[in-house]
């Protein structure tokens, strides 16, 4: 491995970042995945060691629809003990399907259980933007704050090869492939 170099990431004291909670700059980690196996003691070591630059922890794929309401509401706790806000992930989509009164069941529980943000999957959702903004509002008249999740996916041919690339050149296309690549935003 000669020839490499791993350097601590070290944060000034100058740095130009806000304290807690920001507005900006938030850094948003995942968790506890499937899993309830210690989940609580990693928490909160990731919460001691580095909870000063954790923002928000954001259950995925909707995981917390598997776990029971007690485990979600002591990791609720515990993040908010760490001035860290704690979002649903991308699961209400799966809901809105079932009509609106299952998303408004969906908000209250997600409130009772003390989840401070619903992220909307807008690019799965495939509603119109009204409906989109009405599902927002009931959002936050349950006193939570929605957070719309953007995904652009285009074909992987369409993104030029390092050997094509010329900086305001016509490039020309690639074949079409069949895999695709997401852009998070």
């Amino acid at each position: 491995m000669s020839g490499y170099y791993y350097g601590w990431k070290s944060f000034d004291e100058y740095e130009d970042r806000a304290e807690k909670p920001r507005r900006f700059g938030v850094t948003e980690m995942r968790s506890p995945h499937y899993t309830l196996s210690s989940s609580h003691n990693v928490l909160e070591d990731i919460f001691e060691s580095m909870g000063q630059f954790v923002d928000g922890l954001k259950f995925s794929g909707g995981s917390h629809s598997l776990m029971p309401k007690p485990f979600i509401e002591e990791v609720v706790k515990r993040a908010h003990q760490h001035d860290v806000y704690v979002s649903t992930g991308d699961w209400a989509e799966h809901l809105i399907r079932n009509g609106p009164s299952a998303f408004k069941e969906y908000v209250e529980d997600c409130k009772q259980v003390g989840f401070d943000t619903i992220e909307l999957n807008v690019g799965s959702l495939e509603i119109p933007e009204e409906t989109l903004l009405r599902y927002v509002r009931l959002v936050k008249s349950a006193g939570l704050k929605a957070k719309p999740k953007f995904a652009v996916m285009f074909n992987k041919s369409d993104i030029p090869s390092d050997r094509d690339r010329a900086f305001g050149a016509y490039v020309a296309r690639a074949p079409r492939s069949t895999g695709m690549t997401m852009d998070f935003r």
